[in-house]
Formats: C-alpha cells, sequence, structure tokens
C-alpha cells in the first residue's frame, strides 16, 4: 500500500499544477487551455488572445508559485522535524517568519516604492536566523534545545519590533498594506520575474536536503549515536539548518506568511509512507507542492474575491493537524 500512496504522491503534483490551469473566473475550455499550453511549449504562443495571457502571465506563474512556495515550506519543515527530532517544528521557529515580516513592514511603511519588499523581507529573514544562530552557539554550542529556544526569543524580539513599525507606520493605508502582506497570498509571487528568483533558490537548495536525507536521518538518532557513525551533529544542524532557513526565507519574503504547512505535510507524509526521514523528507517535496496549490484553488474559487491563502491554510491546518495527530501515534513509536 506504500508503494500506491508514493505513485500517488509523485503524480499528484504535475496533476494538480495542470488541473489548475483550468480553474478562474474567467471560463477557458480544458482543450484551449492545453491547447494554449503546447503551443507555448512549441514557441509559438499567441499572445494575441485573452486566454493565452491569462494562462500564460496570470494562472501559470501563480500555479508554479504556489508549488515552489509548498515545496519550500514542507521539505523545510521535514528536515527540521528529523534533524531536531520533535514532530511539532517548523519552518517558523528559527525566526525567519517573524525577521521577514518585521523587513516587510519596514519597506511597506518607511521605505520608498523603488526599494522591492521582497528584498529588504529576504535580508531581515536572513539576519533574524543569523542571530538564532548566534545566540545558540554562543548559549549552547548549536545544541538543538538552544537553537529552539534562540527561536522563540528572536520570534518574540522581531513581533515586537513589527507591532512597532504598525505603530509608526504614518498612513492608514501602510497600516493595511502591512496587514495584507501578513495574510500572506500566492499572488503576490505571481510574476515570471519571481517564480524565477523563486526557483534559483528553492529548487537547488531542495536538492542539496533530498540528497542528503540520509545524513539527517543519522541527526535524529541523537548526537552521541551520530557521533559514533562518523557524523559531526553541531556542524551538520547548523550547515542543514541554514539550508532549510534560507528556502524558506525566499518562500516568505515572496508570498508573506503561510502558515501550518511545513507542519502539517510531513505529517500527511509519514501517515502515507511510514516515518523513515529519508522518505519523510523525499515525498514532503511533492505532497508540500500538491497542498499548497490545491489550497490556492481553494482560495480562488470559494468566492467571487481571492481568499488571502494565509488565512485558509490556518482554517484547514488546524482541523486537520487535530485529526492527523489523533492516528499518528503508530508513525512515532
Amino acid at each position: 500500500m506504500e508503494n500506491i500512496y508514493k505513485i500517488l504522491i509523485v503524480f499528484s503534483l504535475p496533476a494538480a499544477i495542470i488541473l489548475s490551469l483550468f480553474i478562474g473566473p474567467y471560463p477557458i475550455p480544458p482543450a484551449k487551455v492545453l491547447q494554449i499550453l503546447f503551443n507555448a511549449l512549441v514557441c509559438n504562443p499567441q499572445l494575441g488572445s485573452a486566454a493565452a495571457r491569462i494562462v500564460l502571465y496570470y494562472r501559470l506563474p501563480r500555479v508554479l508559485a504556489a508549488a515552489l512556495i509548498g515545496i519550500a515550506l514542507s521539505i523545510s519543515g521535514a528536515s527540521l522535524q528529523c534533524m531536531m527530532r520533535n514532530p511539532l517544528i517548523s519552518p517558523y521557529i528559527l525566526g525567519i517568519t517573524s525577521g521577514a515580516a518585521l523587513g516587510a513592514a519596514i519597506a511597506l511603511a518607511f521605505l520608498p516604492l523603488f526599494i522591492p519588499v521582497e528584498l529588504v523581507a529576504m535580508i531581515t529573514a536572513i539576519v533574524a536566523y543569523l542571530i538564532v544562530v548566534a545566540i545558540a552557539w554562543g548559549w549552547g554550542r548549536g545544541s538543538i534545545i538552544s537553537l529552539v529556544l534562540s527561536g522563540i526569543v528572536v520570534n518574540a524580539l522581531f513581533s515586537a519590533g513589527l507591532s512597532l513599525a504598525e505603530y509608526l507606520a504614518p498612513t492608514p493605508d501602510k497600516v493595511a498594506a502591512i496587514v495584507f502582506w501578513l495574510m500572506g497570498d500566492v499572488g503576490q509571487a505571481g510574476q515570471w520575474p519571481d517564480i524565477i528568483r523563486m526557483t534559483l533558490i528553492i529548487i537547488p537548495c531542495s536538492i542539496v536536503l533530498i540528497m542528503a536525507r540520509w545524513r539527517l536521518n543519522i541527526l535524529s538518532l541523537g548526537d552521541d549515536e551520530a557521533r559514533s557513525l562518523g557524523a559531526n551533529p553541531v556542524f551538520e544542524r547548523l550547515f542543514f539548518a541554514s539550508v532549510a532557513a534560507l528556502i524558506t526565507a525566499s518562500a516568505v519574503s515572496y508570498a508573506g506568511i503561510i502558515g501550518w504547512v511545513g507542519l502539517l505535510v510531513p505529517h500527511i507524509v509519514r501517515l502515507m509512507v511510514g516515518s523513515d526521514s529519508r522518505q519523510v523528507i523525499m515525498y514532503s517535496f511533492f505532497l508540500g507542492g500538491t497542498y499548497l496549490v490545491l489550497a490556492d484553488d481553494l482560495s480562488r474559487a470559494v468566492t467571487s474575491q481571492i481568499i488571502p491563502i494565509g488565512i485558509l491554510t490556518t482554517i484547514m491546518g488546524a482541523p486537520i493537524l487535530i485529526i492527523l495527530l489523533r492516528r499518528a501515534g503508530k508513525a512515532w513509536r
């Protein structure tokens, strides 16, 4: 049965991407969508038609952005849960989200419009993570508990900075822009240049984590066991956490805060393919992309207005995780 689940997970991502191109307020027959994609692949996109522009410049980049962000959050969440031996760890524990949120708030409220919000958010997210690493290394030599507690401290600090930025924002419009960014929206990253930049970070870093998943499996055994197998647990944990942090920072800086994906998807994968971290990390790559693509489809289809996907993933994630936690005991024994 596990082999069937693995096949379904792998093929679910391309299937979800193709089916999502049929969804939208402007009705386009599926045959027409496929014809547009085929023409684009053979370098004859025929952009004169409204349908082609909608598919190639709105739906396709948005769907690809959702897939990339879902991949980033889920594979980083699975990797962190593995190396820190805690299934309730999420990518946001490292201070990345609050760092990106503070950077975006500063850019939206106080900086000139020609400075990209994504760039500032990316920089502050990385700065927040570096502060976490510095505190964890200075206090606990990079141990698991020091990383987690340092992340909590930095999250609190940057969250306070975010509240201060919202309070000091000069106009109500800028406060509204900050609040909307914090809700999370795939559409913010739904442009081809954004897709290219995210791809150049997310895909190579994801490949690194997938190729090194057996090393992460060793780290999940504990520091003493890892050393006996020839690993350097502190150095390797910090390295792989840095890779996961870079992936998360890239996703969050472009799309805002999209919660629960990095926490929820690895749990679903464990119930489907088992608790071996090598399998969980591999298949979280595919299922994470599928999950967020389908969530974005739902956000576009529920009402006439597009619901910010961060709200929807939270509404979906909480009850699903409660159900999974009731069933996940076997996977973690």
